[in-house]
């Protein structure tokens, strides 16, 4: 027995791959990193929450009070998921530092959650990249999504060069720091983004059960927490699953049926939020949704082209080389479908009455940003390891891929010293008179 125990030990020892356990230690060094800085920035907003235009300015204030005090602090926000997870580390916590807590742990699952998906995509489908040098760029190249922004330049004096009068305003990233609901929500989209890309490869002859599960489950989890996600993605696989149905001549009607069961459970917390701020209990002044033509956007940006190509420079070059990969590549279209539906809701809808100026459509455009940029750096990373020498794509792809991380990490550094997130200027610049 002992020595059946031995042999046991020493195959578990001989199982243990010393690259793979360095680049974890590497990756939990990352996540802690950035973790580190994201908690002081996330507390800093909470401080100056009562008086943003002094430094910090977020959201954050009003996340604060509705955790505080529900209904009657003056808001209706339907975040069941996300002001749960608050509320119970407030038995622990002040409130400042519970929602600093929460915030920062959703987002190390959102790094966790990417960079499993990473490692699946380059190093599991293809175990020819399963190299120790190839997990630590995966790992390096997790993180960097997250602070990839738009372009942006500081402004010396009157000169604004192609970027005019703010950084974020009208423009946008994918990783929008002040806003601690996006933040939440993300780690839920992450897992049903790729959950739902996985069904769409297979859902047609087998849905697999446990990629079911896991999306309908992750599903409802972002729309509790945030359903900014949801109704886009909702939108984007309405309209897949639509089209494949009639292409196929209803064939498929069965497993299209079974698949949109997982829709389920997220329709009725969809429903119950939407009940809270457009039903007839509300008295906030909210009246539904509207449709314009890019209105709402044109007061933040006055040009709305020149706003999405600043915000996704590196995804819209890429997509010149890529676009052959659509109909052999389900998360590539996909994710293109998506950001397209992104634009399209951000442009052309709206909430009417007084909540019209706040865009909030734009939440949706920012989901797509993040997932446009991230498997656009996905297939740039899969091209470069299979040509193994640079070529015009790889050349031009990692140019725009350094302009936006060089970006983001300065306009991180810019809100982590106070700076005003819609214009880094500072926040007292813009105090109102």
């Amino acid at each position: 027995m002992n020595i059946g125990n031995n042999g046991k030990r020493s195959n578990l020892r001989g199982n243990i791959n010393p690259a793979k356990l360095a680049d974890a230690g590497f990756f939990l060094v990352l996540t802690i990193l950035f973790s580190y800085f994201l908690w002081q920035l996330v507390f800093c907003q909470t401080v100056y929450a009562e008086n943003p235009y002094e430094g910090y300015r977020s959201d954050i204030g009003a996340y604060m009070d509705y955790a505080l005090y529900g209904a009657d602090s003056g808001y209706i926000i339907s975040y069941p998921l996300f002001f749960g997870i608050v509320r119970m580390f407030m038995k622990v916590f002040t409130i400042d530092r519970a929602i600093t807590w929460v915030v920062t742990i959703l987002n190390a699952f959102a790094l966790i959650f990417t960079k499993y998906y990473f490692e699946k995509l380059i190093c599991r489908e293809h175990p020819e990249n399963d190299k120790w040098y190839v997990h630590m760029i995966v790992s390096v190249l997790t993180v960097s999504c997250f602070l990839l922004s738009m372009w942006w330049l500081p402004r010396f004096g009157k000169i604004t060069l192609p970027f005019k009068y703010q950084a974020f305003r009208g423009t946008f990233t994918g990783n929008p720091w002040h806003n601690a609901t996006y933040i939440a929500t993300r780690p839920f989209a992450i897992v049903s983004f790729f959950s739902f890309a996985d069904l769409l490869g297979s859902y047609e002859k087998k849905i697999d059960l446990k990629d079911a599960i896991v999306f309908g489950i992750s599903l409802l989890l972002t729309t509790m927490a945030k359903p900014s996600f949801t109704l886009l993605l909702v939108s984007g696989a309405g309209l897949i699953m639509a089209f494949r149905l009639f292409a196929s001549g209803f064939k498929n009607f069965k497993n299209t049926m079974l698949l949109t069961l997982c829709f389920i459970p997220t329709f009725i917390d969809m429903f119950y939020q939407f009940f809270m701020v457009f039903g007839d209990g509300n008295t906030s002044g909210e009246h539904g949704i509207g449709f314009n033509f890019f209105g709402i956007w044109k007061i933040y940006a006055e040009n709305v082209p020149a706003a999405i190509f600043y915000a996704n420079a590196m995804s819209l070059v890429c997509f010149i080389w890529f676009i052959r990969d659509i109909k052999k590549d389900t998360l590539y279209r996909f994710t293109v479908i998506l950001f397209v539906v992104s634009v399209l809701e951000a442009g052309l809808l709206y909430e009417k009455g007084p909540r019209s100026v706040d865009f909030n459509f734009c939440w949706g455009y920012m989901h797509g940003i993040f997932f446009f940029g991230l498997v656009t750096v996905i297939k740039l990373l899969e091209h470069i390891l299979k040509k193994k020498k640079a070529d015009l794509l790889t050349v031009v792809g990692c140019i725009l891929f350094l302009t936006h991380l060089v970006a983001g990490i300065a306009y991180f550094k810019g809100m982590y010293f106070a700076l005003d997130y819609e214009t880094m200027l500072p926040c007292t610049w813009l105090m109102p008179q």
